[in-house]
């Protein structure tokens, strides 16, 4: 039975998603959890290959459910066998075609800033703590110049294949709530290091030190080696996976 399933993490403590030799990773535990659960092994499909130390309030997951037991028992079932750090948060059956990385139009990605000039206690974990004000109106500006269909080899880590390497950013948002800056991103999919490599950039604008036109500037130029130093994974999250 084809099966779709939300998942919730907390990346602090893993390798990103993907399974790695020697390392834990969400993939891995969701693999471990699903054996114990009907004595099989299971190929597991993620709507995106989180990094280390980011998080997912809304990551997709297919597979072929093997055994039987009913999708609507599937998130008790999985969570009772899950670590602490990572909750299904609902299942379904689906139709047959459907997988979790290729059936998707939209991916949301949020990435969290913190500007006060005090730590974080609580949210340490989940954002950047920058300790300098951030002018949020230039960044906006930065971010609204992202949106299109673009080449973004200056955001992108290296690896990417030069062939792959065009995305469509549907819509690029920067937002204040108190001492948080959120920036908002939806995408048709992210390369490694994307979200990242822009928040970096922001951080940059915002902070006074570039002027607004230098992300779209760094954008047109398609040259990695000009982009600033990646954001910190931990304020990285996957939000939202879009289906229609």
């Amino acid at each position: 039975m084809n099966t779709k399933v939300v998942l919730e993490y907390d990346g602090t403590g893993f390798s990103g998603w993907q399974q790695q030799t020697g390392r834990r990773t969400v993939e891995a535990e969701l693999k471990r959890a699903l054996r114990e659960l009907t004595g099989r092994d299971h190929k597991v499909y993620a709507a995106g290959r989180t990094d280390a130390g980011a998080h997912a309030l809304g990551q997709v997951v297919s597979f072929d459910l093997q055994g039987r037991l009913a999708p609507g028992r599937l998130v008790a079932a999985l969570n009772a066998r899950l670590p602490e750090d990572v909750a299904a948060v609902s299942a379904e059956a689906t139709e047959a075609g459907f997988h979790a990385r290729y059936s998707a139009r939209w991916r949301r990605y949020r990435y969290r800033y913190l500007d006060r000039p005090a730590r974080p206690a609580l949210g340490r974990g989940h954002c950047w703590h920058l300790g300098r004000s951030l002018d949020v109106a230039p960044m906006a500006e930065a971010a609204r110049a992202l949106v299109g269909k673009h080449d973004w080899t200056s955001f992108c880590a290296a690896s990417e294949p030069a062939a792959s390497r065009v995305r469509e950013m549907r819509s690029a948002k920067v937002v204040r709530r108190g001492a948080v800056v959120d920036l908002e991103l939806v995408a048709e999919g992210f390369l490694r290091g994307l979200v990242r490599s822009i928040a970096g950039a922001l951080a940059e604008v915002g902070l006074g030190r570039r002027p607004p036109s230098w992300p779209a500037e760094l954008l047109a130029a398609r040259e990695r080696r000009l982009a600033p130093k990646t954001a910190p994974a931990r304020g990285l999250t996957l939000m939202e996976v879009i289906y229609r």
